[in-house]
């Protein structure tokens, strides 16, 4: 797309335009959407995916001229367009209230260019900081904000954005290619959603109120990129999760060792989990669930039951379910009645 591409171009590989290329997606993001639609082994998307981290090795952020709010205004504008795309899938999905039913269209290799997009964006700018005449002292651009928040916050934008992502992905909904090159480019990015977003997660101050968000953020990752049934098999990914500890300035003082508990316990704990036979696992009847059980089904993933009515209808919290008053939560969903038993994630 002329368009975007004129400022893929060499003497753009700045700040400065890195602004003019957000704000140019966000203009023509309409018609980017529709020539997306066309996949092939290289499409507009790749291009500014390889832009955004030739820049970002290229340009010291801490020294860079020209640095300003107006990425944090383009990323807010980015995450509503895509919000919007997932919501026309979800919305349906949320209304017939069906835990068994599919979702109506899938999960494609350019949804998961446009959220990468938008994380490298984040990721690249995440230290920034800019001067606030009032308070007379710099301030940092990207903070993590509440969860609910509508202003864009790395909270609030991993529970609502990367949490819609992953409720369409759990539904079994990532379309499948015949073509190798389009599938080895699809998991490519698998890899780099599943590294880039578990670095966000884990350098998040998560509110004890707030963990379910979180967990169940950690497991749906796991559950619907499938990048392997071994810990070994993450090894990489890990590699990629730490290098960030080292890159970015903003750092959660625990996020080493969130990153240590993740790959050795949680994930041999989740893969062991995986493995288990249908029959194998752990099932209790509604009735018993208690406020921190994390429950599995096939087409939700992983969720965690708020309340459970006398008839087994249940208010069922994740990240990406319907905001409802200062909740991601769907409401009122038929699960059954309250002997009905369920998976619970042990």
């Amino acid at each position: 797309m002329e368009k975007i591409a004129k400022y893929l171009k060499e003497d753009n590989e700045s700040v400065e335009g890195i602004k003019t290329l957000l704000g140019s997606i966000i203009t023509n993001w309409a018609a980017l959407q529709k020539e997306l639609l066309v996949e092939t082994t290289e499409t507009i998307n790749d291009q500014v995916i390889n832009f955004i981290n030739k820049v970002d090795e290229k340009v010291n952020m801490e020294e860079a001229e020209g640095i300003d709010d107006q990425v944090y205004v383009s990323l807010q504008k980015l995450s509503d367009r895509i919000n919007k795309q997932y919501d026309v899938i979800l919305n349906p999905y949320f209304k017939k209230k069906g835990i068994t039913d599919e979702m109506d269209k899938p999960l494609e290799i350019r949804d998961f260019t446009n959220l990468l997009i938008l994380i490298d964006s984040l990721l690249m700018h995440y230290d920034i900081e800019v001067y606030d005449e009032d308070k007379d002292l710099n301030v940092k651009v990207f903070v993590e904000g509440k969860i609910a928040q509508k202003q864009f916050g790395i909270k609030n934008f991993l529970a609502k954005t990367v949490g819609k992502f992953l409720v369409i992905a759990n539904n079994n909904n990532i379309k499948s290619y015949d073509d190798q090159a389009l599938n080895n480019k699809l998991v490519n990015y698998k890899k780099q959603i599943f590294a880039k977003a578990m670095f966000l997660i884990f350098n998040v101050s998560w509110l004890p109120k707030e963990r379910t968000y979180k967990n169940t953020l950690v497991l749906n990752m796991l559950h619907s990129m499938e990048l392997g049934n071994e810990a070994e098999d993450y090894g990489d990914i890990m590699a990629v999760i730490l290098s960030y500890t080292q890159k970015i300035k903003n750092l959660n003082p625990d996020v080493v060792r969130e990153c240590t508990n993740f790959y050795e316990y949680y994930l041999p704990k989740y893969l062991d989990w995986k493995k288990l036979e249908i029959k194998e696992r752990t099932f209790l009847p509604l009735s018993q669930i208690e406020e921190y059980n994390i429950l599995f089904a096939k087409k939700l993933g992983f969720y965690t039951v708020d309340i459970v009515q006398s008839n087994g209808n249940s208010d069922i919290i994740r990240a990406g379910y319907p905001l409802v008053k200062d909740h991601f939560v769907w409401e009122n969903v038929p699960m059954g009645d309250k002997s009905k038993k369920v998976v619970i994630y042990q």
